[in-house]
């Protein structure tokens, strides 16, 4: 970029912040920069302005109320002049200024007012109260108000609002911005932008778990590194008389555990299980097919396919629980019911989210290879039966005494299956919840059913049942 103005202080036009607009404008400055580095920032503004005015035919309102682009007032090429003439006052600051500290970049300098007409997701007019001494608007740089104005070229449509992505790591951030202004500049060249980029996605979770995927697959340091971010969606519109945003965060843990999830070895049993989560409400009962990784759909004795570039855009359960911190155990129990699950997927969850000992881990590992040592069908059906229909927590103890204790005893082996250590410290310790370890024991016998090979064609029909009728009293 070249440097013509004094006024300007070039390294906070991109310099990060942690205002999560302005250094999303920031990006999107040091990309356009980079691709025009001829130009120099009010050349720039003219460029990014002709977009916002020509292309998208003005339309910033989730962005900016009665700005200069979306004053009803100003007409055609009028919307474009009018926002120079602005941003050339401000640089060369003979638009109306007090000497501050910027309330984004926090140096000392000439402040301009920032209202809803410049700036976003701020008060202006009758809601001074939102402001520091009842100003008229947010003190801000001249750097932080022309940051602010790249911001609409930084996002995209979801929801019918606008999102934009966030992360703990400044190269995420700036990643996010760049996939999105690509994507704008080549609907642009094509003729076919007509506003605000478009997310393939319908859903927050969808959008925030792609975006991971894409960095896992190609940024080496996230993939196999000690990086572990969290990244935050924000989801807003700053319309008129009801602007608001909404806050989807995905914390470095569950970063970290979905990571883990993506190994070779891990890879095909979570990606089944994610896969077969997705629902939507015009395509309900669709199945998804693991050998074609598509979806079908039977209706009027027809029966559709539907590829991943349309159900992807469907509500997933799992995702959708994974950034709301909520506990997939019951989804992975009802899944194990039916499908293989390598459990070693089940530890690490209980380790690295829900923050389990793994000294239980284990625990529950051996307790369930103890109940199916016998290849007795029968025996293992009441053992399950037993099990799933424990309710409360002095029912899954007497389980515990009954079926593994005394059985235990009762086998003649001399080495105790539980001991007093175990059954205090790792199965009901203090502020542990019971139907956790229920659930667990039951998952983790399924899954020594199916690596043995196990589960008679009487046990599948009941499995299915028992399904069933978790799904029905969902």
């Amino acid at each position: 970029m070249k440097q013509t103005y004094k006024t300007i202080k070039y390294e906070w036009l991109t310099r990060p912040t942690g205002d999560p607009f302005a250094d999303a404008g920031g990006f999107a400055i040091e990309y356009l920069s980079e691709k025009f580095p001829d130009k120099d920032i009010l050349e720039l503004i003219d460029y990014i302005t002709k977009i916002y005015v020509e292309k998208w035919g003005g339309k910033l309102n989730a962005f900016f109320l009665n700005s200069k682009i979306t004053q009803p007032a100003f007409q055609g090429s009028r919307k474009t002049e009018e926002t120079l003439k602005y941003f050339e006052a401000v640089i060369k600051e003979t638009e109306p200024s007090e000497v501050g500290y910027c309330r984004i970049t926090g140096q000392e300098t000439k402040l301009f007012f920032g209202g809803r007409d410049n700036s976003i997701m701020t008060g202006s007019g009758t809601l001074i109260n939102f402001h520091h001494f009842f100003q008229k608007g947010i003190a801000l740089s001249k750097e932080a108000l022309i940051r602010i104005h790249f911001v609409p070229f930084a996002c995209q449509q979801l929801q019918g609002k606008i999102s934009l992505m966030q992360s703990s790591n400044q190269m995420l951030s700036n990643l996010f911005v760049k996939l999105i202004a690509e994507k704008n500049l080549h609907e642009i060249g094509i003729g076919i932008s007509e506003g605000v980029a478009k997310s393939d996605f319908n859903k927050p979770a969808n959008s925030i778990f792609h975006f991971v995927d894409y960095t896992l697959t190609n940024l080496q340091d996230f993939r196999d590194g000690n990086m572990l971010p969290s990244l935050t969606l924000y989801l807003f519109t700053n319309f008129g008389a009801s602007p608001d945003i909404q806050l989807y965060q995905l914390p470095a843990k569950v970063f970290l555990f979905y990571r883990t999830c993506l190994q070779p070895r891990f890879r095909e049993d979570w990606q089944r299980f994610v896969r077969s989560h997705y629902f939507d409400s015009k395509h309900k009962g669709a199945i998804y097919n693991f050998q074609t990784e598509k979806f079908e759909f039977v209706k009027s004795k027809e029966t559709e396919i539907i590829d991943q570039s349309e159900y992807r855009r469907w509500f997933n359960r799992i995702y959708n629980k994974l950034l709301n911190e909520e506990n997939i155990r019951a989804d992975i129990l009802r899944w194990s019911r039916k499908h293989p699950f390598n459990f070693e997927i089940v530890s690490i969850y209980q380790q690295n989210i829900i923050g389990m000992k793994k000294e239980t881990i284990n625990k529950i590992k051996e307790l369930a290879a103890f109940l199916v040592r016998e290849e007795d069908a029968d025996k293992i059906k009441k053992r399950i039966k037993a099990l799933d229909g424990a309710k409360n927590a002095s029912a899954l103890r007497r389980f515990l005494l009954k079926d593994v204790v005394a059985a235990n005893y009762a086998a003649g082996n001399e080495k105790p299956i539980v001991s007093l250590d175990d059954y205090i410290n790792y199965l009901f310790p203090d502020g542990s919840y019971w139907a956790e370890i229920r659930d667990l024991l039951l998952i983790a016998i399924y899954q020594e059913l199916h690596e043995r090979n196990l589960i008679t064609e009487e046990l599948k029909i009941e499995l299915e049942s028992e399904v069933e009728n978790e799904v029905v009293n969902e």
